[in-house]
């Protein structure tokens, strides 16, 4: 224990004086914890937890800058994009990683109230940067439209990109709301064709997207990176030029801790996203409104998971 006897057993006095009660049952062959020593006992071990957290964090701090990383990202980035970055970015560390999933405007706000010391967030591709004068961004890629169709759509038998004309009697997967990007690069690109897209289903999901066109049901406009494998659906560019979205990586202006740093350069970058699917690819084309004016998620950010992003 790193202690002799004498200075174990005065330790062990003064700590029943201030409990007021025996903790262990003396006698000339040794000692043996009564009932309240026992209980003591198992407290004592979470005490020690407590203090040995206490230490890392400091620790953690000191060498950090931080002993909490609080990250926010939208579903898709935190489930492809993060895990690895975050891994290598805290190699060596005592940091503790929290990961604040939601919806774009939210992050941003929360990293603009210091909440967050890092989001990664999507935006309109090419829309100017524009998150409030104190925070910072950095492009990490072009994030491009795919067309998701059913394996038996006569499209989907076709090679090569796909005209949106020509499915333009089958029914649309959107969002539940009116501000999604992808949907308005889908009705802007549509009304340029001269036509309407039929809406059959609205769901923030995208595990419902796939499976409901997977079943032949409708087809969908999706951001490559939120492509799901194990679904029987076929991805494809467009004839058209459906643009992309933009991932961006946020932190606050001014010093920051060298986690955050280090977290930035682990970051994905390129012009892909990490395991897309590629064909041929269009990124230029009508701009849906930007993330400034796109409504805030008004679920809470804890309980944003699944949501379409």
């Amino acid at each position: 224990m790193g202690a002799g006897q004498p200075t174990i057993s005065y330790h062990l006095g003064a700590l029943e004086t201030h409990l007021g009660a025996e903790l262990v049952e003396r006698s000339p062959t040794g000692a043996i914890l009564t009932d309240v020593g026992t209980m003591v006992l198992e407290h004592a071990g979470a005490v020690l937890d407590r203090i040995d957290a206490v230490e890392a964090d400091v620790e953690a701090r000191a060498k950090h800058g931080v002993s909490t990383l609080r990250v926010g990202a939208f579903h898709s980035a935190a489930s492809r994009l993060l895990p690895q970055a975050v891994r290598d970015a805290a190699i060596g560390s005592d940091v503790r990683i929290e990961l604040i999933e939601a919806e774009p405007l939210d992050l941003v706000a929360r990293v603009r109230a210091g909440s967050l010391h890092c989001a990664v967030i999507y935006d309109v591709g090419g829309a100017r940067a524009r998150y409030g004068a104190g925070v910072q961004s950095e492009t990490l890629f072009d994030d491009p439209y795919r067309v998701l169709l059913p394996a038996s759509h006569p499209q989907a038998r076709a090679a090569g990109p796909v005209d949106i004309e020509l499915p333009a009697d089958d029914g649309w997967i959107v969002s539940r709301g009116s501000y999604d990007p992808s949907d308005q690069t889908l009705f802007a690109t549509c009304q340029s064709l001269g036509f309407r897209p039929r809406t059959v289903l609205r769901t923030d999901d995208y595990g419902v997207v796939h499976g409901f066109v997977a079943a032949g049901t409708a087809v969908a406009l999706v951001p490559e990176l939120a492509v799901e494998e194990g679904y029987d659906v076929v991805v494809r560019p467009a004839v058209q030029n459906l643009g992309s979205r933009s991932v961006r990586f946020l932190a606050l202006h001014g010093p920051q801790s060298a986690l955050v740093t280090r977290l930035r350069g682990t970051a994905p970058r390129g012009s892909e996203p990490q395991g897309a699917l590629t064909e041929a690819h269009s990124r230029t084309g009508g701009a849906p409104p930007s993330i400034d004016h796109m409504e805030p998620c008004r679920t809470p950010l804890h309980t944003c998971n699944g949501a379409r992003l």
